[in-house]
């Protein structure tokens, strides 16, 4: 009976373990999506690795998470065995990581694409290609690296048949990973040297193993690494003769990598499943399981695992007594096995053709194909050691309590870094504090600056108020003192003989005296309180047509006139000042003043149609005054000015 142990299934495990600490949290989420969906979900997959890249792309810190997207395009196309868009990716991968200097990744991305040309005959040269990247990685401690180097390396051992040094590489990996904390890796280790322990007929120390990655792969919640190992614990349930729970187990691995689109674990799970029906005695359902595994595999590029799902089919052939097709799948397999020389593929193909040849009773030839299965197989059997095997499990203990000192003196460095920490706690303190402090010193800034607005414009409206009130005293002097003094001369001249110069000497007298008036009017306009504000206006818009030659307008709501005479004041000189600026410099030929109510709000705008405001008038007096005057009043005020076009002031105020 043909001893079916296919180790040789299992696969190398593509790490997505990456240093992403430079990445925004956001692109750190979505790259953990494309990671998950590069699986399984291929419609997710370049959905969010195309959001992903745009995000990447707009920030410079992020753009060398693209070269990490594209790693796991690459992975993706790998794993449904699509090898040529997957090195096309890898490639893609290693030109974006060296834009911007990410050798994590691009290491990463060399890596796959060494294993895949190594994969397809293409680069005879790979071990020494991974030694290469090997001393790179360790000299940038780049741990993560290293131990996928590490990995691949024993891989490539193992393809050799050198067991041993396939281990010591396995063994390294495992300790290497461990004393660094490296997630996934020490499950992938274990699963590989359980895989040589099975092979050596270490069936429970193998089975410690795989239970042990499997609860590793479990709790990183890697289902992928978990599905692997899982066919493995297979092979010792197979070996034990636990049919039921094998089965229990192929029915999850099954269904985990028909919905995840794996060919490779697939047809493993269906060559194991079919190893499992053989043993006990359900040959045809055996075969039927070998020709699914065979179907998967045809189209996919897996050599190796094509030529085991023929030497599988060949074994339950021989068992239904079908020796002529038997043979002639022996041939398929030796078509392939001699192009990868696979000693230990070549050895069972001689064993099945002794098989063949002695229930055909051709003994002669039944011998001489098991003296070569057996001098192919003692070979193979002296470059495995069990002793050595267990050696180099008590050297990893070894190791793995020298951890354990390294881990106490890590205690220290911890001690250290506390210490450190404290001094930062300390110094970021102090910067805290200073920035209260600065913080503090503005506020009190902002303070003084606001009381120091507010006297000044304390100080304006109290200069305002003086000057109104010197206004209104220099009013009164001129029309009760000057005004009526002038009055009693010309009534002295009136009632004297006269000639003809004094009739002309009263009359320059009458015209001075209404000078005086309209000057003591125009210092402070008492008739406001006489004859309301919309009068006042009109008669300051036909003073200033009459002695301008300006044409005014004005359309005044007659609901200025219940405001208080403090706010009509204000507003009257405001309108003072706008059409003082517009003769003196304006050069218009026209004027408007209109103000209208609206539920309490009063809206004023005077406008004319001259050259705008000079440079001096913006920095002079007159606009400072109309803006205080528009504070006083509690309302707001804004300037229009076009140059050469037109001036335009609103103000608006509450009643």
């Amino acid at each position: 009976m043909l001893k079916r142990v296919h180790y040789i299934f299992f696969l190398f495990f593509l790490s997505f373990y990456t240093t992403r600490a430079q990445y925004t949290n956001d692109i750190k989420e979505l790259l953990k999506n494309v990671k998950e969906a590069s699986f399984y979900d291929s419609t997710n997959l370049f959905k969010v690795g195309k959001e992903a890249i745009k995000k990447a792309s707009q920030l410079e810190k992020n753009k060398g998470a693209v070269a990490e997207v594209y790693l796991y395009y690459g992975n993706y196309f790998y794993y449904t065995r699509n090898t040529i868009r997957a090195k096309h990716y890898f490639s893609q991968s290693i030109q974006e990581a060296e834009k911007f200097d990410n050798d994590h990744i691009k290491t990463l991305a060399s890596i796959r694409l060494i294993f895949m040309e190594h994969e397809a005959g293409l680069n005879p040269s790979a071990e020494n290609d991974f030694k290469l990247l090997l001393e790179e990685s360790k000299k940038k401690k780049d741990y993560a690296n290293t131990a996928e180097i590490l990995n691949f390396l024993g891989i490539l051992k193992e393809e050799k048949n050198q067991h041993q040094e396939s281990a010591k590489l396995y063994l390294e990996g495992l300790t290497f990973s461990e004393s660094h904390s490296i997630p996934h890796y020490p499950a992938v280790f274990r699963n590989n040297l359980g895989l040589i322990k099975l092979y050596t007929g270490q069936i429970d120390d193998a089975l410690i193993d795989f239970e042990k990655g499997l609860e590793s792969a479990k709790k990183e919640n890697d289902k992928n690494l978990a599905s692997h190992i899982q066919i493995n614990i297979c092979l010792i349930y197979i070996a034990k003769n636990k049919t039921d729970e094998a089965l229990k187990i192929f029915a999850d691995v099954i269904n985990y990598t028909r919905t995840n689109n794996h060919p490779r674990e697939l047809a493993a799970a269906f060559i194991n499943l079919a190893s499992a029906f053989n043993n006990y005695g359900q040959k045809e359902l055996a075969l039927a399981y070998t020709d699914s595994a065979i179907s998967e595999l045809k189209n996919k590029s897996l050599k190796a695992e094509l030529t085991k799902a023929y030497l599988e089919k060949t074994d339950v052939l021989i068992g239904l007594n079908k020796h002529q097709e038997a043979t002639e799948t022996l041939e398929l397999a030796k078509e392939i096995f001699t192009k990868t020389k696979s000693l230990e593929d070549e050895a069972s193909y001689n064993l099945l053709l002794y098989r063949i040849e002695n229930s055909k009773k051709e003994y002669k030839k039944a011998l001489d194909y098991f003296l070569s299965y057996r001098k192919i197989k003692d070979s193979i059997e002296q470059t495995v050691n069990g002793k050595i095997i267990q050696e180099l499990q008590l050297k990893y203990n070894v190791q793995k309590k020298e951890i354990e000192l390294e881990k106490e003196k890590s205690k220290y460095l911890l001690l250290e870094k506390k210490h450190q920490d404290e001094r930062f706690f300390k110094w970021l303190s102090i910067g805290v504090a200073l920035i209260i402090l600065i913080i503090v010193i503005g506020l009190v800034s902002y303070k003084y600056s606001v009381k120091l607005r507010e006297k000044q414009a304390l100080f304006s409206r109290q200069l305002i108020e003086n000057i109104e009130e010197d206004r209104l005293r220099i009013s009164m002097d001129l029309h009760d003192d000057i005004g009526q003094s002038l009055s009693m001369i010309k009534s002295k001249i009136s009632h004297s003989k006269c000639n003809q110069e004094d009739k002309n000497l009263e009359t320059e007298l009458s015209r001075v005296i209404e000078q005086t008036r309209e000057i003591s009017r125009n210092l402070y306009p008492s008739y406001l309180e006489k004859i309301g504000l919309v009068r006042s206006i009109a008669r300051l818009m036909e003073n200033v047509q009459n002695s301008s030659q300006l044409e005014c307008s004005f359309d005044v709501s007659e609901k200025v006139d219940a405001l208080s005479i403090g706010t009509k004041t204000h507003i009257y000189r405001i309108l003072q000042e706008c059409t003082n600026n517009t003769i003196k410099h304006a050069k218009a030929s026209a004027l408007k003043i209109s103000i209208s109510e609206n539920d309490g709000e009063f809206l004023l705008i005077y406008q004319d149609n001259g050259v705008g405001l000079t440079a001096k008038q913006k920095n002079g007096l007159g606009l400072l005054s109309i803006q205080e005057r528009a504070k006083i009043i509690n309302g707001s005020v804004s300037f229009e000015d076009k140059l050469n076009k037109s001036f335009k002031l609103t103000l608006k105020f509450n009643g």
